[in-house]
């Protein structure tokens, strides 16, 4: 006998997202679980169709201009569009994340911003950071007492003891992909994690969870 469940899963922005998310898929196992044990027959199958939705990828990929200052980044597109992002959000006050150092201009970033485009008193054009990645300085080796990790800019990832083999910046988060030996064979699997700090010799990366991973060099 087979019974069949589908389930929608969302790729999440916020951390709270991540929560909920994964809430959700821990309520469907104990569902399944719950399923197979009422069942009488020894044969019977689980089937399940996962249905996976993923959000636009709204990064902004290029380098910083010699503009660049304390309330001001600016940033030049790879298309060759030059914004100006101010750091702290005039509209909710909150300043944004930058993760690595703004020092080399020549560095690669991965930026994520609010617009402001459309609200009534704003400039044209107008926005602010939310994430600020440095990804020449995230694409390095990285070590901790499990192994380390080797990332490469093509997203691949050279790794001694940790699962990791690939890794990619989406949305102001790092999406950490893996492959893991199970029961039922080797599972892939892709974490989505925040960059809490990036800069010449440390990173750390937080789950939703809230485990913190961290490396030295």
């Amino acid at each position: 006998m087979i019974f069949p469940m589908k389930c929608t899963i969302f790729a999440p922005q916020t951390r709270k997202e991540m929560k909920r998310i994964s809430l959700a898929i821990t309520v469907i196992a104990l569902f399944m679980v719950a399923g197979c044990k009422d069942t009488k027959q020894g044969n019977t199958q689980l089937e399940v169709e996962t249905e996976v939705i993923t959000l636009p990828d709204s990064t902004l990929w290029g380098h910083l201009g010699e503009d660049t200052g304390m309330s001001i980044l600016q940033f030049i597109t790879d298309e060759g569009d030059t914004l100006e992002v101010y750091r702290t959000d005039p509209f909710s006050g909150e300043d944004g994340h930058l993760a690595g150092s703004i020092r080399n201009y020549t560095d690669r970033f991965a930026l994520t911003v609010t617009s402001y485009d459309n609200i009534d008193g704003y400039e044209s054009g107008m926005s602010a950071l939310r994430v600020a990645i440095n990804a020449s300085q995230l694409a390095a080796t990285w070590k901790n007492d499990k192994g380390e990790m080797s990332l490469k800019q093509d997203g691949t990832i050279a790794a001694s003891q940790l699962p990791y083999n690939g890794w990619k910046l989406w949305n102001g988060h790092i999406l950490m992909a893996s492959q893991q030996e199970q029961e039922v064979g080797t599972v892939a699997r892709i974490d989505t994690m925040d960059i809490l700090l990036l800069n010449d010799d440390s990173l750390i990366l937080i789950d939703h969870l809230n485990q913190e991973l961290r490396f030295g060099k």
